[in-house]
């Protein structure tokens, strides 16, 4: 819902002013940033019943996905993404960490002349991880894993000047881990959905 009016307040307001320009996305030119996003976020979880109540923890989630590219035609640049992503889950004196790297080549196109330029975006490429479990009562357990990532979708870049774009994105991802579990099984996790992103493009 935020994201939603974001949205719509950018574009009522960026809308007023576009003008005739082709200029940021045209041959030649290095993007940076992307649709690079930086977040991180501290959350508590907690459970209740009718008789009782209690914390199950705190996570907290870090995901920074900078971007490189070339325009190697006017609106049309290919590049490198690099998505890394760490969570951690401390529920009293036990803990559970997750890291992931992807390495994904993309390739995104431009539509129109003005300063709000609608456009689409896809990535694929494979990954690794590893997840570390620490209890403290049993032993610790590590495993890592290879992953497989591919993201399609769209979105508005809208340029505040000739450099600087800010985008709103919206589009579909998938990415799919193997490993070998603690109890020695093959095992594939999928995460899959929608996902929507605020970030920023430098076109120089």
């Amino acid at each position: 819902m935020k994201q939603t009016i974001i949205f719509t307040i950018l574009l009522a307001v960026f809308l007023g002013t576009a003008i005739k320009t082709n200029a940021q996305t045209e041959k030649g030119k290095t993007l940076i940033g992307g649709e690079s996003k930086l977040e991180y976020s501290t959350y508590n979880a907690s459970w209740e019943t009718n008789n009782n109540s209690g914390s199950s923890g705190k996570t907290r989630n870090l995901d920074i996905t900078p971007q490189i590219g070339r325009f190697i035609a006017n609106n049309f640049a290919v590049g490198l993404e690099i998505p890394y992503s760490r969570s951690k889950e401390i529920d009293g004196d036990d803990s559970y960490t997750t890291y992931s790297l992807l390495v994904m080549p993309f390739m995104r196109y431009y539509f129109g002349k003005t300063k709000i330029k609608p456009y689409l975006h896809g990535a694929i490429g494979p990954g690794w991880g590893k997840s570390k479990s620490v209890f403290s009562i049993g032993p610790d357990y590590e495993t890592s894993f290879h992953l497989t990532g591919y993201e399609a979708g769209g979105g508005l870049g809208i340029f505040i000047n000739e450099h600087v774009s800010l985008d709103l994105s919206l589009g579909y991802g998938h990415n799919a881990s193997k490993y070998t579990d603690s109890s020695n099984t093959d095992r594939k996790d999928i995460v899959k959905g929608i996902d929507a992103n605020i970030g920023i493009v430098v076109c120089l």
